[in-house]
């Protein structure tokens, strides 16, 4: 009975002293694949700018779409995706921000929080003499024309 009772000690022990590593290393992998995220799109505003000439607003833009998955926490407490005029930055709710720098002037309507699969669309206009991108939520149906092939379906994670 001693026997047992030592080994869950052990095993208490053991488990307590691992799960602060497992949260950091958790915490570490979260940021890096929200950071790959932003990269994607930031890279995609800039190949629709180097594609593609800038319209006026009123006029039809050259589009693209881009689907960010944030990562699914498992041990910590996650974040959520921000994307702002001009700010691409993921947020975890325990740690310091991670900012992604873009080359081409991202401008949103309004501040976009994401925190599980979301379609964006990007739309490449020229205002005040310079090239802009336009970020919005796109309305994806599933299996809709000119869709991506995951467009509509549920998040994928892992």
């Amino acid at each position: 009975m001693i026997r047992v009772v030592l080994a869950v000690l052990l095993g208490s022990a053991l488990l307590g002293a691992s799960l602060p590593a497992a949260e950091r290393a958790e915490r570490d992998r979260n940021a890096a694949l929200a950071t790959d995220e932003l990269d994607a799109l930031a890279t995609e505003a800039e190949l629709l700018a180097a594609r593609n000439d800038p319209v006026e607003v009123g006029r039809s833009p050259a589009t693209t779409t881009v689907t960010l998955r944030p990562p699914n926490p498992t041990l910590t407490d996650g974040g959520r995706i921000h994307v702002a005029d001009g700010r691409l930055v993921w947020m975890p709710r325990t740690g310091p921000n991670r900012t992604v720098r873009n080359e081409i002037p991202i401008r949103v309507a309004a501040p976009l929080r994401i925190e599980e699969s979301t379609t964006l669309q990007l739309s490449l206009y020229r205002i005040d003499g310079e090239s802009v991108v336009r970020v919005r939520r796109a309305k994806v149906e599933k299996g809709g024309r000119g869709q991506p092939p995951h467009a509509g379906e549920p998040a994928r994670f892992g």
